[in-house]
């Protein structure tokens, strides 16, 4: 699934690509992705309309029109922009395509239909109603520690729980964990401070990292655990095996050695 880097990445594309171009046409040609509105209703919002800026926060993207409402997109498990010019290069599963009048399109490609697209008049009140938690690379440490304070759970699904903080997912919270040598079963309360500002140094570097390697193109360092996730992989820390286990519905990876519970 996307996550905050991966929607950083979106952002930056369609800032390179799609902003300021006149839409000639809007074509829906899923319906059921839609929210909060029809697609006759956003057929008519677009049309004639340019994409003028975009903001992000955690995994949902914005894009703001030029009569002042926004385009929404969240792209679920297998959802991504894309802008092309030839229609033989129409993705297969392009769910809603923008048409602009220099001749390009603009496709929201989603397989499994798991993502969405919508509008909203108010960002930030879209984001009040959803009651999103701080977007995950835009939180200073106070409103870190003040999010997890008093959360009795275990930390992964803290880190992965969109209503404390915005933006992280199952693999990146795994790195995240790995970087700053936390078990991902450990109980939120059970942190100390010292370990907070580690996982929060280490959340910040690591998303950091994600959106290099995903807007620029760049490798991820070889330290970290992404480009070994899976069982019976090597640790790239100390050779260890990386092992698994469930937690809340999810498969987490980690290394019982860099990670332990002592």
């Amino acid at each position: 699934m996307p996550e905050l880097p991966d929607v950083e990445g979106f952002r930056a594309y369609i800032e390179r690509t799609s902003l300021h171009k006149t839409i000639e046409k809007v074509d829906v040609r899923s319906p059921e992705i839609l929210r909060g509105v029809s697609a006759n209703k956003l057929v008519r919002m677009l049309k004639g309309r340019r994409l003028e800026s975009t903001r992000r926060h955690g995994k949902y993207l914005f894009v703001q029109l030029d009569g002042g409402w926004w385009l929404l997109y969240h792209f679920g498990m297998t959802g991504q922009p894309r802008y092309f010019k030839d229609m033989s290069d129409d993705p297969r599963y392009d769910r809603v395509l923008i048409s602009f009048t220099n001749g390009f399109h603009l496709a929201y490609d989603c397989q499994r239909k798991l993502g969405a697209v919508g509008v909203t008049e108010s960002v930030d009140e879209f984001i009040r109603e959803r009651k999103l938690g701080p977007d995950a690379l835009d939180v200073d440490f106070a409103a870190f520690t003040e999010a997890l304070h008093g959360r009795r759970g275990m930390i992964k699904s803290a880190l992965m729980n969109q209503h404390i903080l915005a933006g992280i997912g199952n693999i990146y919270s795994d790195e995240i964990l790995f970087q700053a040598r936390i078990h991902p079963i450990t109980r939120v309360k059970y942190l100390s401070e010292k370990r907070l500002r580690e996982l929060f140094d280490s959340m910040r570097r690591v998303l950091t990292a994600g959106i290099d390697h995903t807007v620029r193109s760049k490798a991820l360092p070889d330290s970290y655990l992404l480009s070994h996730r899976g069982e019976g992989e090597m640790c790239p820390g100390c050779g260890c095996k990386v092992e698994k286990l469930r937690i809340s519905g999810r498969t987490a990876y980690y290394c019982p050695e860099c990670q332990g519970m002592g």
